[in-house]
């Protein structure tokens, strides 16, 4: 498998199909995060010159993972919609597209990455502390009772 930024229309396809595979996966709504606005958009929350959409692709070329970087303000990137299809968990593919998402948003000049999560997805604040993510007070709103934030120092 390998982690290459989303370039093409292909690409920004496989993006979307992984990133609506994210949200039937998870037990809650984000409709609060404007996803309705954010899917007919992705090169734009996601590509250059602000961000990246990495994808994992397996040995066949099929995508199988995604993980966005976008702009938050002007020194700070937000890592979001980090998802893996089942297939693909498990072969330490989490750990690798997070880190490549620390790159890419070192690349970019942010000098710290932001995310949010819920204390359930257990995997994925391992995965997140692993990475050296710290838990932070919430820098955006998200009304979930169980939402944690974190962030990474770049600089």
């Amino acid at each position: 498998m390998e982690i290459r930024p989303a370039t093409s229309a292909r690409d920004w396809s496989d993006v979307e199909r992984l990133i609506r595979a994210y949200l039937d996966d998870l037990p809650f709504e984000i409709d609060f995060q404007d996803i309705d606005r954010e899917l007919p958009v992705l090169p734009d929350e996601y590509g250059p010159p602000t961000g990246s959409a990495l994808l994992v692709v397996d040995d066949g070329g099929y995508a199988v993972g995604v993980v966005g970087v976008r702009r938050f303000d002007e020194r700070s990137a937000e890592l979001k919609r980090m998802y893996l299809a089942p297939e693909a968990r498990g072969l330490g593919m989490g750990r690798a597209l997070g880190a490549a998402a620390v790159t890419a948003a070192r690349d970019l000049g942010y000098e710290r990455l932001l995310l949010d999560t819920v204390a359930t997805m257990e995997a994925a604040i391992a995965t997140y502390t692993a990475l050296g993510f710290v838990e932070i007070p919430p820098y955006r709103h998200n009304p979930l009772p169980d939402a944690r934030f974190f962030a990474l120092n770049l600089a």
